[in-house]
């Protein structure tokens, strides 16, 4: 069985810490707390099966096919695997416009 390494990209922690931050003020600590830990277990278990999530439709369209993504509902976990690495790009909300954010950070 293959080894894998996951390394947690600046963009993902940043994502992380504006959902905890926005999750604080709407639902309390707690909750942002809960959601935050579990996107970040949902990322790092990538390190046993990373190829089981599936290319973005968006991006496919535009030829892009070496990011993937995991999907936590709402939330949509981006990645890329290279070589014995895999690097979460971020952690976006799907109900937001993916090809804004993209563009934006230059994914």
């Amino acid at each position: 069985m293959k080894s894998w390494q996951v390394i947690l990209a600046p963009d993902f922690l940043a994502d992380l810490f504006e959902l905890y931050q926005f999750v604080t003020l709407k639902d309390g600590q707690q909750k942002a707390k809960q959601l935050v830990t579990k996107l970040e277990k949902a990322a790092r278990s990538l390190k046993d099966f990373p190829e089981r999530g599936h290319r973005l439709p968006e991006l496919a369209t535009m030829g892009i096919q070496d990011i993937l993504e995991m999907v936590i509902p709402p939330y949509r976990i981006l990645y890329k695997i290279q070589s014995t690495n895999v690097h979460i790009l971020a952690c976006i909300d799907s109900r937001r416009d993916l090809d804004q954010i993209l563009i934006r950070r230059s994914l």
